[in-house]
Parts: structure tokens; sequence; C-alpha cells
């Protein structure tokens, strides 16, 4: 429905004002910003497909599924993750991390927590999706991006522009607008006929 895509635009344009001044701008890394919302948006597309009611086997729950994902995906990136890196980059960033006074234990340990923490961040989205049409969780990930921006002031004490501030609360109105566009052109469930 057109009031829903229409909500979407002050979300999309206060995203852009509250990043506008947070970091300098490269074509490069709009471009592999870009690749990465649309294979993000492609993947929650083709995983509500998926898990849009239909069984998915025996004992494959979405989290089951999502597991295994990981694992497949682990298994397709890491030629290229060391193909890129090399061992050599590795090896560097480690001895950077034991001179800058890490030890081996706690390197692990926030290693560790770090990679955990960040495969359950994504498990929960994973599910999430299974409950949520994937526009709505499009949106509800790009308003994560301004909770970020928001909570990086309030914990970190980095200071807002005028510009970031107006963009936080476009984005955060335009979410609201969203849902209640959402709800308000939602079909509603058809009465049992009389008998």
């Amino acid at each position: 429905p057109l009031p829903v895509y229409l909500s979407l635009v002050p979300i999309i344009a206060g995203v852009g004002l509250a990043s506008l001044k947070e970091l300098s701008f490269s074509w490069l890394g709009f471009t592999a910003g870009t690749i990465s919302a649309v294979t993000s948006a492609t993947k929650a597309i083709l995983s509500k497909k998926v898990l849009d009611g239909k069984p998915l086997g025996e004992n494959l729950t979405p989290a089951n599924m999502f597991a295994v994902l990981t694992i497949l995906g682990f298994l397709f990136i890491l030629p290229a993750s060391l193909l890129i890196e090399g061992p050599a980059k590795v090896s560097a960033a480690y001895t950077a991390s034991l001179a800058a006074g890490y030890t081996k234990v706690q390197l692990f340990r926030l290693l560790s927590i770090s990679g955990f923490l960040y495969y359950i961040y994504n498990e929960v989205a994973f599910l999430a999706l299974s409950e949520v049409a994937p526009v709505t969780h499009a949106v509800t990930n790009t308003v994560k991006r301004v909770v970020i921006i928001l909570a990086s002031v309030l914990v970190f004490r980095n200071p807002v522009s005028k510009l970031g501030a107006l963009g936080s609360g476009i984005a955060i109105l335009g979410a609201t607008a969203y849902s209640i566009a959402k709800n308000k052109c939602k079909p509603k469930p058809a009465s049992p006929s009389p008998e």
C-alpha cells in the first residue's frame, strides 16, 4: 500500500541526515554499504520465503536453520578471508594485540564473547524475521542504526550535530509512521460465514 511505502521516505532521509557527519564519505564505503544493504534485504526476503509457514524438515527449526547457514557461510567465506587477509595480517594483528597489553587469555576471552554475542544478535534477528514481514524487518534494522548513534551519544558522550539530532528524530518519526500505516493497511481477517 502507498501509505506504507511513503512512510519509508522519512526513515531513509532521517538515517541519511543522522549519518551525514558521522564518518568521512568515500565511494568505496558507500558502494560496500549499498551492496551490504541489498544482500541483507535479499537474504531477508529469501529467508522469509523459506520460513513462511512451510515445514523445514525434521528438527530444522528457524534457530537450527540459522546455525546450519552460519556454518555453511563460514566454510564459504574462509578461503576468501585467508586469501585476502593471509596469515601475515592475522599474525600482525595478534602481535599488536599482545603489544597493547592484552594477554592471550584476555584476547581469547574477548574474541569468544564478541563472536558469541554477534551470533546471538544475528540469530535473534533471523528468528524475528520468521515473525514479521521482510520490510518491517528492514525498517527495524535501519532504525537500529539511529539507536546506535543515540546510544553512542549517551554512553560515550559523542557530540551530535543539530543535523544528526534532526535526522535521528525524523527517522524515529518515520518508523512510527510506518508502524501506524502498516497497522491501518493490514488486511482484516475474514469473518466466518453464518450457517
